[in-house]
């Protein structure tokens, strides 16, 4: 904005790396973006940069179509994304390893294995029908006796 600012400050600020603020600094003081000055300091001469006119208003810009605040909002999506993938990959990762470690712990590799005919290694999944018996027994198991009034069980 206003006001002039060293290189190290410019890069605090960014969420870029310190090549890229390099390079764009270059850039606009190319392009009379920027100027630049120099400010003695304890450690030796400090290069400052300002906003010139023109950067002023491309500043202003930037402000007022609020374009700041839509790059963090950018960057944060990305982030999340990016999060998002990572911990997909490691469920991924983590599930090939599981399933690694079954089929090593018990493998069958070189080993006859005599199966009745018609049985599978791989568990058949139950038919419709199965599983709506199944369904109906643990109903029926989970019923208590009604009694009557007098404490006896009915016959039902």
């Amino acid at each position: 904005g206003t006001g002039t600012a060293a290189f190290y400050a410019l890069v605090d600020t960014g969420a870029v790396s310190s090549s890229t603020v390099s390079t764009r600094l270059s850039e606009g003081v190319e392009r009379d973006i920027f100027t630049v000055s120099y400010r003695p300091t304890e450690r030796g001469t400090e290069k400052r940069y300002k906003l010139t006119l023109l950067g002023r208003r491309i500043y202003d810009w930037a402000e007022k179509t609020e374009f700041e605040r839509q790059v963090r909002k950018l960057r944060r999506l990305r982030h999340e994304r990016d999060t998002s993938f990572e911990q997909l990959i490691g469920k991924l990762n983590r599930d090939m390893e599981i399933r690694k470690m079954v089929a090593d712990s018990n493998p069958l590799e070189g080993e006859d294995v005599d199966l009745p005919e018609g049985a599978s290694l791989v568990p058949k999944a139950p038919s419709e029908e199965e599983l709506r018996e199944a369904k109906f027994e643990r109903m029926e198991e989970s019923l208590e006796p009604i009694a009557d009034d007098q404490g006896e069980e009915s016959s039902e």
